[in-house]
């Protein structure tokens, strides 16, 4: 080495460029080191961002979503209300083939009325404004299916102001004031809302949602660690050799830092870069429900400052951190003086934090609940900081079992390895463990608060078939010439094979309210599937509110000679071959020959609308877990290739010692699959048993997380490990080469 150590009286400069000369001279070891890590810190950094700007990207949907709120009175409005003309606005949601269609009806009465967001100007009557999303789609859909809903011609476009997704489906439908005056759902607004919808969370959602976001950040912020921390041994003995030579504590801990600034800001660098590659990737990711537009996910100046100073600042601590031994005494740590071993005491933390759970979750539940988020973020970074504590120990115990089961070589090796140095041992897998223990507690949690609404037993409406209700809620029966015009074209449709029309008779038997008591024929309730009339009814009545929640109880009392192609229409309920196409034409008839203040709904659609919510949040469950299992995964890889640069010396000497490559692919392989399997179970039933606990204060119905999310852990860990192991075996047949076992 040419570099000369600069005397004690040394100004900071010439130290500052002796260690960049020690680095980027210090050959091709020196090269690769500083490559891993800063593939590491910009894998973190990269992962750090995009989870970063998740939050504000859905406050941003928030926020563009506000108008659909707008009503008489808006919390926010964005005018001065009595200063403005009226607004008639009806606002209704249509569907196309499951995709939810925002309508709005509007008829402004001066030029003084509101204008929408996204919009230069109202449209007028029959004219309409539609978003890009639903201009492709009215252009590649038949007519007769969606385009025959809206009256008039485009004249204008929804900017992305009003949007919420870039696949959003709204359109502006242009009328006379005195076509939509004193129709139903009809307001007079005179302002647009812009507060942004609130999503209410209970308390337990609250500690979820924090749950989930720890299960995030903290394999992030363990990848970004284990990067800055690669060869930490071999750096720890090439500065021990300069103290040995006369360098002091304070130069040497300022080559180290200089040397872990340099990766870490290359590594934060290339991060910000792999940001920007994924950004139009990620924005694909529904986390809500629908996808960002590109812009929602960006940085603010605040995370861009905090994460670009901070994670140079972290691998700096962690460099030296890794040094302390370092400041004992140079002789020290190059003859290798021996570590303690983990005792018992280290499993105290874990104990604290289970007996915390155990004492005063209870208590603070039923005295205040709003300490109960702050208490369960507390006891969780308890067992967070008991899971990192205890992990050395747990991982010296698996080592003690290896050596005591091994019948080779190579699981001998491993084991010994293990019991002589648990603390790395375990550090290289300690971010899969955390993500494993938060992820099964918040899946657990979720799986019992996310309970499907079971069949209620009645009889189902049967698939394909397309209902709407006029009377009972806030629509109005339509009359009876307009309704049999409509009836004959449903039944003349290629496709419908039954329509079942609820007739409003003049007067309601039974003392019951008026517009919900209908009259039905018999025949139709065959034709449906419905239901049967016992003897020989004609015609039956019904409640047309059963058609709310897609199915219908029962029958009422008969409803005599009444004649229902006189009566007005309160409800209808079209049974097709369950195509979609003739679904679509049907719902197109319907909201097209009668208008109503709701629009007509599939029964596909009534049926998955009680659980859709749940579906979407183990849907959200699984993909958590997935992704931070591949984040673990990759600081495993990281953490498994940093430590074979430490003992790339002893890989070599095995190799000269006759080891076949083969079983140096074991010893790697059972050093780190062993500790991790282990670690991973004990974590997943610590999870188990903190969620069915925090379940049970919480008073919810237990329930195990289901099929799908054990597939997703399981096959997850599979791939993290196998994701370590592919990654480092080249790089392992490398360094315990002939050539390079030689040169050691």
């Amino acid at each position: 080495m040419s570099a000369r150590i600069p005397g004690r009286g040394a100004g900071g400069p010439r130290l500052v460029r002796l260690a960049v000369r020690l680095t980027a001279g210090g050959g091709r070891e020196q090269w690769t080191r500083l490559a891993v890590t800063a593939f590491g810190v910009a894998l973190g950094v990269g992962l750090l961002l995009l989870t970063a700007v998740a939050f504000p990207a859905i406050r941003a949907q928030e926020a563009r979503e506000a108008w659909t709120d707008t009503a008489t009175v808006n919390s926010r409005p964005d005018r001065d209300p009595p200063a403005a003309d009226p607004l008639l606005w009806r606002d209704r949601w249509d569907s196309w083939s499951g995709r939810d269609i925002q309508r709005v009806d509007v008829a402004p009465t001066g030029a003084g009325s509101p204008l929408p967001p996204g919009l230069d100007r109202i449209p007028g009557p029959g004219e309409l404004a539609v978003s890009p999303a639903l201009r492709d789609l009215l252009g590649t859909v038949p007519a007769d299916q969606l385009a025959d809903r809206y009256p008039g011609r485009i004249t204008g476009t929804v900017r992305d102001a009003a949007l919420v997704s870039p696949d959003e489906l709204v359109v502006f439908v242009g009328y006379e004031p005195g076509q939509l005056r004193g129709q139903p759902g009809v307001d007079e607004v005179r302002s647009i809302e812009t507060q942004p919808r609130s999503v209410a969370l209970t308390r337990f959602g609250r500690v979820l949602l924090g749950i989930g976001a720890a299960a995030l950040l903290v394999p992030i912020v363990v990848l970004i660690g284990t990067a800055t921390r690669l060869a930490a041994a071999r750096r720890e003995q090439r500065l021990a050799a300069m103290r040995l030579v006369g360098a002091t504590p304070w130069q040497v801990r300022l080559i180290a830092a200089v040397e872990a600034v340099l990766g870490a800001t290359a590594g934060t660098v290339l991060g910000f870069g792999l940001f920007a590659l994924l950004r139009p990737a990620a924005a694909h990711v529904d986390l809500t429900g629908r996808p960002f537009f590109v812009t929602d996910l960006r940085l603010s100046w605040p995370i861009t400052l905090l994460v670009g100073l901070g994670v140079p600042v972290l691998a700096v601590g962690s460099a030296l951190v890794s040094l302390r031994r370092l400041q004992v005494s140079p002789l020290g740590v190059a003859r290798r003086a021996t570590r303690s071993r983990p005792g018992w005491r280290r499993l105290l933390p874990l104990a604290l934090g289970l007996a915390g759970f155990l004492g005063t979750l209870p208590a603070v539940s039923n005295a205040d609940g709003s300490w109960l988020p702050i208490l369960m973020a507390a006891l969780i970074t308890v067992l967070i900081v008991g899971i990192i504590v205890a992990g050395p120990w747990l991982t010296r115990g698996v080592g003690l079992l290896l050596v005591r089961a091994s019948r080779s070589a190579p699981n001998l090796l491993a084991g010994h390895r293990l019991v002589e140095n648990p603390n790395t041992g375990f550090r290289s897998i300690s971010g899969l463990v955390l993500a494993v223990f938060l992820v099964t507690l918040a899946g657990a949690a979720v799986a019992s608060t996310s309970v499907p609404v079971a069949d209620p037993g009645q009889v189902l409406v049967p698939a394909g078939a397309v209902e709407q209700v006029y009377a009972g809620r806030d629509g109005r029966p339509v009359p009876a010439d307009q309704a049999d015009a409509l009836v004959r074209r449903l039944r003349g449709m290629p496709g419908v094979t039954g329509v079942l029309d609820l007739r409003l008779p003049d007067k309601t038997p039974g003392g019951q309210d008026a517009g919900l008591t209908t009259v039905v024929r018999c025949a139709d309730l065959v034709a449906t599937g419905m239901g049967r009339c016992a003897g020989a009814e004609r015609v039956v009545g019904l409640d047309a509110r059963l058609l709310d929640n897609g199915f219908l109880e029962g029958l009422g009392q008969p409803g005599g000679a009444t004649d229902p192609d006189r009566l007005p229409l309160a409800g209808l309920l079209v049974t097709t071959t369950g195509q979609r196409a003739v679904t679509e034409r049907v719902r197109t008839a319907i909201e097209a020959g009668a208008q109503g203040a709701d629009l007509p709904s599939s029964a596909d659609e009534l049926k998955g609308r009680s659980n859709k919510q749940a579906a979407m949040t183990g849907r959200v469950s699984d993909a958590v877990l997935l992704v931070v299992l591949l984040i673990a995964g990759f600081s495993l890889a990281v953490s498994v290739a940093g430590g074979l640069v430490e003992r790339k010396r002893p890989f070599a000497l095995l190799r000269l010692a006759g080891m076949r490559p083969s079983e140096l692919r074991r010893v790697l392989l059972a050093e780190t699959a062993g500790p991790l399997l282990c670690t991973a179970l004990a974590s997943v039933l610590l999870g188990l048993a903190v969620a069915w606990y925090a379940v049970r204060v919480a008073h919810a119905p237990w329930r195990p997380p289901a099929g799908a999310y054990w597939l997703v852990l399981g096959g997850g860990l599979a791939v993290a490990l196998g994701i370590a192991v592919a990654a480092t075996l080249p790089m392992l047949a490398r360094l315990t080469s002939l050539e390079t076992a030689r040169f050691e």
